[in-house]
């Protein structure tokens, strides 16, 4: 082997090794995130999110408070994290989510926005426990028998590239062109856009989501892919 050839052949070999320790961390720093929600779920069920305040100089964070939002969307605290409760470990909860989200490029970052308060504080949506599900609920309120989301991961934030819908029904369907998602003609409110890509993100980073839902359609890294959601229901969808 030649020289350019040895360098060559080191250079791919360290690019895999690259690949599969980010692949390992990521899916690393979301099964810590799930941890976590799981031990919030079952001291508090009905929590959706919670707040907390992020210092970027230590990569540590002080939990703040706990809260759940009623289907109108109405917010209530239900759990000052200052305080403390004999239900759950805060200490426990903060030093795992310190480690999740220690990367400044750490996949759990995508269930985390800023408070819009502005009060310095950072809220972190606690995943569902069907990503796909979620996702599809989401899709289907603004397009009712939608089946196929492109999803490109390039970016730090990924970003819907279009939508393929089914039109189901018990004689038969049709698959449609797919839609495109365009700045004068988005697919749904940014909010939506903001939470399906959060959820993306999340089942790219486990294994055995990514194999379920992920189909990788411009190289075996899969920085664009089809999400295909759960199957439509006959007679279930809005026109």
């Amino acid at each position: 082997m030649t020289d350019t050839n040895q360098i060559a052949a080191t250079l791919h070999h360290r690019k895999a090794a690259v690949t599969a320790f980010n692949e390992a961390l990521a899916t690393y720093e979301i099964a810590v995130l799930d941890h976590v929600s799981a031990r919030i779920r079952a001291a508090f069920p009905s929590a959706t999110h919670l707040t907390f305040v992020h210092y970027a100089r230590s990569r540590e964070l002080d939990l703040r408070a706990f809260w759940t939002t009623s289907p109108d969307g109405t917010q209530t605290q239900i759990l000052d994290a200052t305080v403390g409760v004999p239900a759950l470990d805060l200490d426990e909860v903060a030093d795992d989510l310190t480690h999740a989200l220690a990367g400044l490029q750490s996949s759990a970052w995508s269930a985390v926005r800023s408070e819009p308060t502005g009060a310095g504080e950072w809220v972190l949506e606690l995943p569902p426990q069907d990503r796909a599900a979620r996702i599809a609920e989401l899709a289907r309120a603004h397009h009712r028998h939608a089946i196929l989301l492109t999803v490109d991961f390039t970016d730090d934030s990924a970003h819907v590239l279009d939508l393929t819908s089914a039109d189901i029904s018990e004689f038969g369907g049709a698959i449609a062109e797919p839609i495109q998602a365009l700045p004068h003609r988005p697919l749904w409110p940014a909010e939506t856009e903001w939470q399906i890509t959060a959820l993306a993100t999340q089942i790219r980073a486990l294994p055995h989501l990514r194999a379920q839902h992920l189909l990788p359609i411009d190289n075996p890294e899969g920085r664009k892919a089809i999400l295909t959601l759960p199957k439509l229901a006959i007679g279930n969808g809005m026109s």
